[in-house]
């Protein structure tokens, strides 16, 4: 019999997985959190952002950044990761079979997103001109919480996959220039994959938008996965030049899986499908919202229906 997890870890090195691998039907992942409140409805989240609930379809935004100016970043009191209970996502790791499925562990919003969130998105890049010193103090600060955060999930729940997720792109570009990235956030991104590689767990980076100019970087500093858009980045070509280095994890668009039609999701899904045969896929939607079942109900089934590759398949 072959379990799940270890069709996965086949199509994760590269090799010929039995079918393409895809946790939401195939529970070959499951997630657990760190449990620090990153975002509330309403009110004030675990790091001092204001949110506010506009309406129930597009969600809460932020309304209030805390830090109003670059010297008070080092007296900001910032959530502690030793009183963060583990508790819900211990008792959540008992219960699974680990031979039949991975855990891992979520680390919560990244550290572009997080510094936005805390100064707001205009003032952030107004002060990494102007304050530079500061804003890289600030991302420092974020990184010492997230990497404990990393150790804990790590040493207390016994994850094998760290998800590290922040928005870097839009639709076609990236939010900043490559140079901006590089000065103030891919030091403190590096300790945070470093501290996941020193514990031999797999890195799992996403990000909406176009990313692809960064992919080097990642690729650098060893991650393992990215979760992008299929719509934004091509991934037929990320393959192409990334090879064994690269698992891309997605593929069906939220956008479609929200608005599509039914024929829409499925050939999304044919085509993921047809891109994983050799393993590096990972079918899952490029964002987790939630979807009209009708639409999830046709991935699943575009999924049994193209995903099989060997009569060993657990899907025949």
């Amino acid at each position: 019999m072959v379990y799940p997890k270890d069709n996965l870890l086949k199509a994760l090195a590269h090799d010929r997985p039995y079918w393409l691998p895809c946790p939401m039907f195939d529970k070959s992942v499951i997630v657990v959190s760190h449990g620090l409140k990153e975002h509330c409805l309403e009110g004030e989240d675990a790091w001092g952002v204001e949110w506010t609930l506009r309406d129930e379809r597009s969600g809460s935004f932020p309304t209030g950044h805390p830090i109003k100016n670059p010297d008070s970043v080092d007296d900001y009191r910032f959530p502690s990761p030793e009183r963060v209970d583990l508790t819900r996502a211990v008792e959540a790791v008992r219960k699974v079979d680990r031979r039949e499925t991975m855990v891992a562990g979520d680390n919560g919003w990244g550290l572009f997103e997080r510094a936005w969130l805390l100064v707001g998105m205009e003032k952030l890049f107004v002060w990494s001109y102007k304050y530079p010193d500061a804003v890289k103090r600030l991302i420092e600060r974020i990184a010492e919480v997230k990497v404990r955060l990393t150790e804990r999930l790590v040493e207390e729940v016994g994850v094998e996959m760290i998800l590290y997720g922040d928005d870097w792109g839009m639709n076609d570009r990236l939010l900043f220039t490559e140079r901006w990235w590089m000065d103030f956030i891919m030091p403190w991104q590096a300790k945070l994959y470093a501290t996941a590689k020193r514990y031999d767990v797999l890195v799992y980076q996403h990000s909406d938008g176009r990313v692809e100019e960064l992919l080097p970087h990642l690729v650098e500093l060893g991650v393992d996965i990215v979760n992008i858009q299929a719509e934004c980045n091509d991934w037929l070509s990320i393959k192409r030049k990334y090879g064994e280095k690269l698992t891309l994890w997605g593929g069906v668009s939220a956008r479609t899986l929200d608005l599509g039609t039914l024929e829409d999701v499925e050939r999304e899904v044919r085509t993921v499908a047809e891109l994983g045969r050799d393993g590096g896929i990972v079918l899952a939607p490029g964002h987790s919202l939630k979807f009209p079942p009708e639409n999830v109900e046709a991935m699943k089934l575009a999924w049994l229906k193209y995903g099989a590759y060997s009569k060993s398949s657990l899907l025949v």
